[in-house]
């Protein structure tokens, strides 16, 4: 068994035979009806989420049995409700983990037996599961009581902050392989640019990716 609100063996090069996680299967409005709704949710920058559930879903680490697993993953696209520029709107997200874990907590008697510390979620949006694009208000909501004991998968990794807990597993954002591949270049190829900051501000309307200003 796995300490529990830790990352533990998760980061094991070959877990295989060793981690066992179960998937819980929502109705689709937390996840599939929502990627229907809007794909564009596939290349942005939070697509972790979609893609860890893709990925487990068929994973080698997957069982179907939940008392035999040590970790249990809870498949909530918290930010795929995206604005018509195609940035997420995290204001529904913390109204979703509650819906979600009230159901799973009353369905199953797995949350209820660690309170979630045995659970993982993926929230890779700005400021975790603080939900909320502005740091000063992300503060003050702090991370939604009901995952404190969870272990969250985020891109946000400050240490030292209300929004990141002592546990938590820091990714990087997602960006899409295909695009990663018409960018390469030979290892000695001569550089212009020298650093890549992706960071709050760019032009959302000439700019949505934020490729000019990052660089």
């Amino acid at each position: 068994m796995l300490k529990q609100g830790s990352a533990g063996d998760v980061l094991e090069d070959n877990p295989v035979g060793r981690l066992k996680v179960y998937v819980y299967e929502l109705p689709s409005k937390y996840n599939k009806k929502i990627l229907q709704k809007d794909p564009r949710c596939l290349t942005h920058m939070f697509a972790a989420e979609i893609f860890m559930h893709q990925f487990l879903l068929s994973s080698p680490v997957r069982t179907l049995n939940p008392k035999e697993a040590d970790w249990f993953y809870t498949p909530v696209y918290s930010t795929c409700d995206l604005a018509p520029n195609g940035l997420p709107l995290p204001f529904k997200s913390p109204r979703m983990m509650r819906s979600a874990i009230q159901l799973i907590s009353t369905k199953w008697p797995y949350w209820n037996r660690t309170e979630g510390a045995d659970h993982f979620f993926l929230v890779p949006h700005d400021f975790g599961a603080c939900f909320h694009y502005q740091e000063e208000k992300a503060i003050k909501r702090g991370i939604l009581p009901l995952l404190q004991r969870s272990t969250l998968v985020q891109t946000f990794g400050q240490r030292n902050h209300v929004c990141l807990n002592e546990g938590s597993i820091t990714i990087p954002p997602y960006a899409p392989p295909e695009k990663m591949q018409s960018h390469l270049i030979p290892p000695d190829t001569p550089r212009s640019i020298f650093v890549y900051f992706r960071g709050l501000f760019y032009d959302v309307n000439n700019d949505p990716e934020g490729g000019y200003y990052a660089r």
